[in-house]
């Protein structure tokens, strides 16, 4: 079974550090402005890659200014496989949102060091996942459609070093982050399109 274990923020949507377990049912409850809407709307990302597509109001800043305001803003993902945990690093990077994927579990000192401090760059995750010995991706991904296509497996006819980071493998895959989105976003939708994606 593959799912998403686990959501890291880093320096993001005005949290310092907080590590969230979504390795079951969760439930969340809290007065309003406490960080509910903020958290779904990053779990919301990972299935969608659509900073366009999460229920932000116009009037309020857009994804990448909310949740990655500094240049050491991260949002990381842990996800299981069968075969074992991977990670998913999100950032900033010319005004966009870009990724890279790494093997095995998220780590906190690969992101901050012990006086607390957090890399501004890249350069400096890949330097402690490279003395660890941890894989990474060495290929910035800045294209929502091709983080899409590895996160839902199309690219089965491909030799590309992320093919491991996936959580189904289908090449017929749009429907469905549109059916998590509208499900997220409490949308209308009929039955049957559930039933058909499902």
């Amino acid at each position: 079974m593959r799912y998403l274990n686990k959501i890291i923020f880093i320096n993001s949507a005005q949290i310092k550090y907080a590590e969230v377990n979504l390795d079951g049912n969760v439930h969340f409850i809290g007065t309003q402005g406490v960080g509910k809407s903020t958290l779904l709307r990053s779990v919301l990302f990972f299935y969608n890659a659509d900073s366009l597509g999460l229920g932000i109001p116009k009037q309020k800043d857009s994804y990448v200014d909310y949740y990655f305001k500094h240049s050491n803003s991260y949002i990381i993902y842990e996800v299981v496989r069968e075969d074992g945990k991977f990670c998913v690093v999100s950032y900033k990077s010319q005004h966009k949102v870009c990724f890279r994927f790494f093997n095995g579990e998220y780590k906190q000192q690969y992101f901050v060091n012990a006086n607390g401090n957090v890399p501004d760059s890249w350069d400096e995750i890949a330097a402690k996942l490279d003395a660890n010995k941890v894989f990474y991706s060495k290929r910035k991904i800045d294209e929502y459609k091709e983080y899409r296509d590895i996160i839902y497996g199309n690219n089965a006819d491909k030799k590309h070093e992320c093919r491991r980071y996936s959580i189904l493998e289908s090449k017929d895959y749009q429907q469905v982050p549109k059916t998590i989105q509208n499900v997220f976003l409490n949308s209308k939708m009929e039955a049957e399109f559930i039933k058909q994606t499902i």
